[in-house]
């Protein structure tokens, strides 16, 4: 990862430049808690608003069950609630990041120090109807093979909204992942909104699955 900066909020660019180490990551989100809110939103950040859109275009009933993967402070779960949805879940590898979504009161049951790539060590396979990732496919976050650890959890016929980062799109090897779940008959792709409005810093590509096998 190059020391060129990405964002022009200090403490984002800090993020985008950590190096995926689990607990490198648990250690950072920990302290940025307390700020994360407040940085996010000066920043204009939008990931959650159309991520939750997209979820209720493609899969509306109000009644289903839901996992928010990366929940952070709970600014997805926020929007999720303010649309009628009610059985969410979420998780984080913080646990300050989760305790503030927990007091949100978005979540049904929020757990924190979960890696993602471990996750389903906590949770049963096929468990949730959907499952949002937003913000975490990211520069120094998860690797583009987290994908396939949420389809484990994932129900089949079950929907997937993911956010990537332009820059983490580009310099990872998530097309590959994705070209290789769609060969193998896993998912198929519902939505691709390519180079949407992410934050003040750049784009994102948002991305809808749906769960084949």
């Amino acid at each position: 990862m190059s020391d060129d900066r990405i964002s022009k909020n200090d403490a984002i660019d800090a993020a985008l430049h950590l190096d995926g180490d689990p607990e490198k990551v648990r250690a950072f989100y920990q302290d940025w808690a307390k700020n994360y809110n407040i940085d996010t939103t000066s920043s204009d950040y939008t990931g959650p608003v159309i991520s939750s859109n997209l979820l209720q275009q493609h899969q509306p009933d109000t009644s289903i069950r839901l996992l928010d993967a990366g929940c952070g402070t709970g600014l997805v779960g926020i929007e999720l609630i303010t649309l009628g949805y009610m059985e969410v879940d979420g998780f984080d590898l913080s646990e300050s990041m989760a305790q503030q979504a927990i007091d949100s009161g978005a979540y049904q049951q929020v757990l924190g120090e979960i890696d993602m790539m471990r996750a389903a060590e906590h949770y049963a396979a096929s468990t949730y109807d959907a499952i949002l990732s937003i913000g975490v496919f990211t520069l120094g976050h998860v690797p583009p093979e987290a994908l396939e650890v949420l389809l484990q959890l994932t129900r089949v016929g079950g929907v997937l909204v993911i956010s990537t980062r332009t820059h983490y799109y580009d310099d990872s090897n998530y097309q590959q992942v994705v070209d290789r779940l769609l060969a193998n008959g896993q998912i198929e792709i519902l939505q691709l909104l390519k180079n949407a409005p992410y934050n003040n810093d750049g784009d994102g590509h948002y991305w809808v699955f749906k769960k084949l096998s």
